[in-house]
């Protein structure tokens, strides 16, 4: 169970960088999209954080892609982003409810807070930091790691695919046996 969820994160992770490095614009473009892409999700979208985030980077001027590849990167990990916020904020704010672990993140506290100050505030300077740090580096590194990293893809792919065969192959191997 956890080898196939391990598998699947990899496969999403990877095809999300593919579509990254495939995009052939401006490096400044590129950066913006995915930088504006990353942003949307420290903020509640309540799942539309995908399809707001291709709308936001062109808005941006940023590449609609790449706004699409930042976006579904932090999709999941809501429950951290929240807790990076409340922890940011309540460097500037304080909360009426502590927030010290990652445990402390419930239902309860999320009703609570999620529209508070101290929320805002955290959000606010994460995405900032996130999304400046996402952008700078982006816009540094992608025009010389594009084609080193696309040979990689290459490569990690076909290993890939001898080690743990391929989608269509294990279907088609699954409707043979039966």
């Amino acid at each position: 169970m956890m080898r196939k969820l391990r598998l699947r994160l990899e496969r999403f992770f990877l095809y999300q960088l593919i579509v990254l490095f495939r995009i052939r614009d401006r490096s400044e473009r590129v950066a913006r999209g995915f930088a504006v892409g990353l942003v949307v999700n420290f903020f509640p979208t309540f799942g539309f954080g995908v399809l707001i985030s291709p709308a936001v980077a062109r808005i941006c001027g940023g590449h609609i892609a790449a706004g699409l590849v930042g976006g579904a990167l932090l999709t999941f990990s809501w429950p951290f982003l929240f807790y990076l916020n409340m922890r940011m904020g309540s460097r500037f704010i304080l909360s009426p409810i502590e927030i010290a672990e990652m445990e402390d993140v419930t239902q309860s506290s999320i009703d609570a807070l999620q529209w508070g100050q101290t929320f805002l505030v955290g959000a606010v300077i994460n995405s900032l930091l996130v999304g400046g740090s996402a952008y700078l580096t982006l816009m540094l590194v992608y025009g010389r790691v594009r084609p080193h990293a696309l040979a990689w893809f290459r490569r990690h792919s076909g290993e890939h695919r001898r080690r743990y065969g391929s989608a269509r192959t294990r279907s088609d191997r699954k409707s043979v046996n039966r």
